[in-house]
């Protein structure tokens, strides 16, 4: 067995047990009869109107990498974006730290006739959009939502306080690439320096070249904004709207069970910081994680005996059946472009002086 199978064994061994023991947790304080009975009185009303919700989701991201790929050069039509965020938001929440989401579009872009250099740029920029949505929400959250802070705990607040730096550094760290790749370099020539110094197997040349490989992704998306300077902010707003829709969720929920108090700006901020907590973890879809996170965070909004149902429902609705139909559309338009061919490509004219 290769390594790569070996290391995705042990990720999904994790996920496994996480799950178990979420389950477990929910079990030994309801059975599963009062479970079902309070997911049964949910109306479906709200329930239904996440469908819709999870559907704008993708469309979201779709329309950020039609608003790249037009700008490349390489303008798709709008079900085609649509089936590479479908692919992508299956392939992430499969596979540890969402590192085959991006991957699989890039592939699918490239059978439809966007050069693999293209197709990374789009998934650059849409990568900047999505952290730099992420870090606004989550500092919003913590600055109106303060006093949500103590509904979270000690564990919870330290994995929130690590997501979101983890989150700034990465964020800044990409933009520094992208606008400042002079200092970029130094930065990263240190820390390959730095890191074979401590790890003496590392390749300091193949590393380097690495890293040059990078700079030159982020200096032709670099350009790309230089001459579409509202293609960004585009992609950010869209980003806002996307993380948007998914925070909806709970508050559909919350609804759902005809609970009042709290407003829809409460909800939202608390799911926020869920988000966050676990976003940063390596595991499928942060699977066990963010429900264990999601029945500590909101038991003070839906009670002991509602957090569990309500996580069920949340988790259900914003990823699980999700994933199920987006697997669907994944498989679907895979089989159709091996049926197709060639058939499928378009011509793609990538921006002279941007893409070569």
């Amino acid at each position: 067995m290769k390594l790569g199978s070996k290391k995705q064994l042990v990720w999904f061994g994790v996920m496994g047990l996480l799950l178990c023991a979420t389950a477990y947790t929910i079990l030994s304080q309801q059975s599963p009869r009062e479970l079902a009975a309070a997911i049964a009185r949910a109306d479906a009303r709200f329930l239904l109107l996440a469908l819709p919700v999870m559907a704008l989701f993708i469309a979201c991201e779709a329309g950020a990498t039609r608003l790249v790929l037009g700008a490349l050069g390489c303008a798709q039509p709008f079900r085609r974006c649509y089936f590479y965020s479908c692919t992508g938001f299956f392939f992430s929440n499969v596979t540890p730290s969402a590192t085959g989401g991006q991957p699989a579009q890039v592939y699918y872009m490239n059978r439809d006739g966007v050069p693999v250099v293209s197709g990374t740029i789009d998934m650059l920029l849409v990568s900047i959009g999505y952290h730099t949505a992420v870090v606004c929400y989550a500092l919003a959250a913590l600055y109106f939502g303060r006093d949500l802070l103590e509904q979270l705990g000690g564990q919870v607040g330290v994995l929130v306080g690590v997501g979101l730096a983890i989150f700034v550094v990465l964020n800044v760290a990409m933009i520094l690439l992208l606008f400042l790749p002079g200092p970029a370099r130094r930065l990263g020539r240190f820390g390959i320096a730095l890191a074979c110094r401590l790890v003496k197997r590392l390749d300091r040349a193949a590393l380097e070249e690495k890293l040059e490989g990078v700079l030159a992704q982020y200096r032709q998306g670099a350009r790309v904004i230089a001459r579409n300077p509202l293609v960004l902010v585009g992609v950010v707003a869209l980003s806002g709207a996307q993380l948007g829709c998914s925070y909806l969720v709970p508050y559909l929920v919350y609804r759902a069970f005809g609970l009042s108090g709290m407003s829809l700006l409460q909800v939202a901020a608390l799911q926020v910081l869920c988000t966050v907590a676990v976003g940063f973890l390596p595991l499928p879809g942060s699977a066990g994680a963010a429900e264990g996170v999601f029945l500590r965070t909101f038991l003070a909004v839906f009670g002991t005996g509602l957090v569990a149902p309500a996580m069920i429902l949340s988790r259900t609705m914003s990823c699980y059946l999700v994933l199920l139909v987006t697997g669907g559309v994944t498989l679907v338009g895979h089989l159709r472009r091996n049926i197709a061919g060639r058939n499928m490509k378009t011509s793609c004219n990538p921006l002279r002086g941007v893409v070569s």
